[in-house]
């Protein structure tokens, strides 16, 4: 195994030329192989997608059978908030940045919250919706501007 080579810094301190560092065999194979599992991975997304739209489905169902104010609401608010923060952080890693865009200020919405107003629950499930297309569809050009249109309608507060 070879290690890295640093050179003399250049360009300020700790800067390295790309160049004059060299990664080893096992690093690259490693490398590769992760990038061949995503690729995997990103095949099977839209299923992984579809579970997670059913589970924002069953949270926002208990945000609307439970009262603002009740236990079972905060908890439903928790669990609205992990799907959204789960779609946010996986789903533009396999291509559907659209979703990632969408969850991303959705997901602040509910940050921490013990209730939200019938209005946001009402955005989430047009959001769920739009989801849920874009699982069996993939991203589609409308699906970006269906994106853009609901982002316009989230507020700033939340």
């Amino acid at each position: 195994m070879t290690q890295a080579m640093q050179t003399p810094i250049k360009d300020g301190p700790g800067a390295l030329d790309p160049d004059d560092i060299e990664l080893d065999d096992e690093l690259l194979a490693a490398i590769a192989s992760a990038e061949a599992a995503v690729g995997a991975m990103a095949d099977d997304y839209p299923a992984m997608l579809v579970q997670d739209v059913e589970l924002l489905d069953a949270a926002l169902t208990q945000l609307t059978d439970h009262a603002p104010g009740t236990d079972a609401h905060t908890a439903a608010c928790v669990d609205t908030f992990g799907v959204l923060h789960d779609i946010k952080g996986q789903a533009a890693s396999f291509g559907y940045a659209a979703a990632t865009d969408l969850c991303d200020p959705l997901c602040e919405c509910v940050r921490g919250k013990a209730s939200v107003s019938d209005e946001m629950v009402a955005l989430l499930k047009q959001a769920s919706a739009l989801l849920s297309a874009m699982a069996e569809e993939g991203v589609t050009d409308a699906h970006a501007q269906a994106v853009a249109a609901l982002l316009q309608r989230v507020p700033a507060s939340g």
